[in-house]
């Protein structure tokens, strides 16, 4: 018998912990998560030519080369912000993930991925947190030097920037399940996303 491939999508703003709840389901149920936003980073390197996810890894080739390791950078964050923007970039990377959903079952994560990306994703769900705690992750995150007040203005200008691009802005799916861990811990929040999945 033929095993189903089936799709979750987790959408939801800057540090609300979509990466790391995804990764975490992921191996919890056996299948693959794309990071989408290392295509994006690819592409901001130098155009995105292959993806292939690696014992639980998005590996991006760029120019014939893996560049996973070289995707990290500020620099890089900084183009990749502009790129997500632009229509022509989008439509190619959805492109990819598109290929890479017929292929198996799997988790994607973004902005725009219940609502644009796979609408008919069997599993939706929009993950948020209060700014505050957003950006305090934030900076558990990045080594810069910056205040709390100083992350939260960042986190808020993040926000309104990608709920106001012209182009797939973050809003959450109409058919998504809403789950907001401001008081959640991490355990707490992979169960409840098990809860519906399970």
């Amino acid at each position: 018998m033929k095993k189903e491939v089936f799709h979750i999508a987790i959408d939801g703003p800057v540090a609300s912990g979509k990466g790391t709840v995804a990764r975490e389901l992921a191996k919890r149920l056996g299948i693959s998560v794309l990071d989408t936003g290392a295509l994006y980073r690819a592409e901001a390197l130098g155009g995105l030519e292959q993806v292939e996810i690696i014992d639980g890894v998005t590996h991006v080739w760029v120019k014939g080369r893996d560049v996973t390791d070289k995707i990290r950078t500020p620099e890089i964050s900084q183009k990749t912000s502009k790129l997500s923007e632009d229509a022509n970039v989008r439509e190619k990377i959805n492109k990819f993930i598109l290929e890479f959903a017929k292929k198996e079952s799997m988790i994607v994560e973004g902005r725009d991925i219940g609502t644009v990306v796979l609408p008919n994703a069997k599993y939706k769900f929009y993950l948020t947190a209060d700014v505050s705690v957003r950006a305090k992750r934030r900076l558990e995150q990045n080594s810069d030097n910056m205040s709390l007040d100083e992350m939260i203005s960042e986190v808020e200008t993040r926000d309104k920037r990608d709920m106001q691009r012209v182009v797939a802005p973050l809003c959450q799916a109409p058919d998504a399940i809403v789950i907001d861990n401001t008081y959640l811990n991490f355990e707490d929040t992979i169960n409840i996303f098990l809860r519906y999945i399970i």
